[in-house]
């Protein structure tokens, strides 16, 4: 599958965060879209968020934002005609909220923030939410106020119940250059705004501490 942005992206302001990562989906185990597969049911919804621990869009700090993400497709990603929102922490500062807005419009480079944006035939705009972020590994998890939430478990054995731990390596990820592979227990996403009304459970998830630049995810060590 290739991607391609729309018109030429404008790197004026410099960014760079590094975040805990939770991501929900609903497809099978893995995702088949990290493998250039079409999605398990046809289409693609996902709810993903971000805990940042350190960043800086320009001159805007970012330590300590929280954002989410809710998004939709028909079909496969690349097909087009998908839709997108952005969910931000109501703790963020007005500026921090215009860095975020920014970095998800998909005109500033970083990997899965232009391509996302590019297959979008609606942007919902921005709304403003408490979020509850809990990154704790296999058992992490994260809830948007009145809009969603997403739970994380370790993925079981079906014959005898043992917890099965695994990553996936991407090393030309456009959202995440290794992860931590989950059972998603349960998700739900819900605005009426969007028309929007998912819900899913034992999908898939993954965890990561990930970095990012205008540039797309950067490799970490180790």
């Amino acid at each position: 599958m290739r991607f391609h942005s729309r018109g030429e992206r404008s790197l004026a302001d410099r960014w760079n965060f590094e975040a805990e990562y939770i991501q929900s989906c609903n497809c099978a185990y893995g995702c088949p879209c990290n493998f250039n597969a079409l999605p398990t049911l046809g289409n693609c919804e996902a709810f993903v968020a971000w805990h940042i621990k350190t960043g800086m869009f320009g001159k805007t700090r970012l330590d300590g934002v929280t954002f989410a993400w809710g998004l939709a497709w028909p079909q496969a990603i690349h097909m087009g005609n998908g839709a997108g929102r952005v969910y931000i922490d109501s703790k963020a500062s007005p500026e921090q909220g215009k860095a975020i807005e920014a970095i998800t419009s998909g005109k500033h480079g970083g990997g899965v923030f232009t391509v996302f944006p590019s297959t979008f035939s609606r942007a919902y705009p921005m709304k403003a939410a408490t979020i509850d972020f809990r990154f704790k590994g296999h058992d992490s998890s994260f809830a948007v106020d009145g809009i969603g939430e997403v739970q994380s478990e370790h993925i079981r054995n079906p014959v005898t119940g043992a917890m099965f731990e695994g990553q996936i390596v991407l090393p030309g990820g456009l959202n995440m250059k290794k992860a931590n592979v989950t059972n998603i227990r349960r998700w739900w996403l819900r605005d009426d705004a969007a028309g929007w009304n998912m819900a899913y459970e034992n999908v898939s998830g993954f965890f990561a501490a990930q970095k990012y630049n205008e540039k797309g995810p950067v490799k970490r060590a180790g």
